[in-house]
């Protein structure tokens, strides 16, 4: 004999689910509205606590009691260091893209020519066509520069007001950031504020070592791209700017997994503006090096760093970069130590209580 079961649903709770779902849909619109105000707001946090140790050892080793003061030597340091940087890269390569335009005509006339060995290399395998169309090509975006540069133009202008934003908003977490986490400790169980204290400051010490082992990364990929470029420059007799472009990757490698890739892409087109051999060259040099950083230098520097394995470090890389492009990628393995940790201390927790 079957048994009816009924379900009575009172208006109550009806009423709070359709008022839950409408809180959660809400919400959901109102993160999404906001999504660049808390993207400004989380980097510039993420960059706080990466320079927290700088500042402290400022204050420390210069006896400098305000902390203020210590953030701003920070500041113009690091200020100084871009403005030399822009001074060494932007100007010669402005250059060479202005010579490479007058030239452009020349460079084309070299490559039809049957007489020159990229000539006849162009006639044997009957690339008379392709050369056209990529010449026609090029002419029409030479012509139509001015159009994408103001569009370049608006978005370096959005994007100075957002990095004006990230680095206003990182002086004052710097300057107001220890005695705020002082408050919100304060405000634990007096039972777990000691443990929860540990906790973030092993989360702090796991950020730091994050940042150090990418500026280790980007250090050892520019150093090697600098004998590269200067090697390479000397064999085809070009002059470059090898200081200058081992510093973009330098400042590229600073991103993980893809950030070597997007700086040889720069490097590449800076040296095809000179020489296309020099620029062949280099390109197959990052190819074999990216190859080799990906599978050793990368993965063990951050697994040492993090105390995470290479495969989970290459693992939070691509879901960060898959669910929040560069920043994400650049978080995510900090991230990824952090709630390791958590989870670690549950887990302990749990067996301890288990075990009494």
């Amino acid at each position: 004999m079957q048994q009816k079961v009924e379900v009575t649903v009172s208006n109550r709770t009806i009423i709070r689910i359709i008022v839950i779902v409408a809180a959660t849909f809400i919400g959901f619109n109102f993160l999404a509205t906001i999504r660049h105000p808390l993207t400004l707001i989380f980097s510039a946090f993420f960059l706080a606590l990466a320079l927290h140790p700088a500042v402290s050892w400022i204050s420390r080793h210069l006896k400098i009691k305000s902390r203020a003061a210590a953030t701003g030597i920070a500041y113009v340091s690091v200020l100084v260091f871009l403005v030399a940087f822009i001074s060494a890269v932007v100007p010669p390569l402005f250059r060479q893209t202005s010579d490479f335009i007058t030239d452009l005509p020349s460079k084309i006339e070299e490559v039809r020519d049957t007489n020159t060995g990229i000539g006849r290399l162009v006639n044997k395998y009957g690339l008379q066509d392709t050369v056209d169309d990529v010449a026609s090509s090029m002419r029409d975006k030479v012509k139509d520069l001015p159009q994408p540069v103001i569009s370049t133009a608006s978005k370096v202008g959005s994007a100075l007001v957002s990095l004006i934003a990230i680095l206003v908003m990182t002086f004052m977490m710097l300057v107001e950031g220890p005695a705020w986490f002082e408050k919100v400790v304060n405000l634990q169980n007096k039972k777990n504020r000691a443990h929860r204290r540990e906790l973030a400051i092993r989360m702090y010490q796991v950020i730091t070592n994050y940042v150090n082992g990418q500026l280790l990364i980007a250090a050892i990929a520019a150093f090697f791209a600098l004998v590269a470029m200067v090697i390479a420059s000397s064999v085809f007799n070009q002059s470059i700017n090898p200081l200058g472009l081992a510093g973009i990757i330098a400042l590229t490698g600073l991103i993980p997994m893809i950030g070597n890739t997007l700086g040889a892409a720069i490097v590449v087109a800076v040296c095809a503006l000179s020489s296309f051999p020099l620029a062949i060259t280099m390109g197959i040099f990052f190819l074999v090096y990216q190859q080799i950083e990906n599978v050793t230098i990368q993965p063990y520097i951050q697994s040492r760093k993090n105390e995470l394995t290479p495969l989970l470090v290459f693992i939070a890389a691509l879901c960060g970069i898959g669910l929040g492009g560069l920043l994400g990628g650049f978080v995510a393995i900090p991230l990824a130590a952090c709630l390791r940790i958590l989870a670690m201390d549950y887990y302990e927790h749990r067996t301890q209580k288990a075990d009494n």
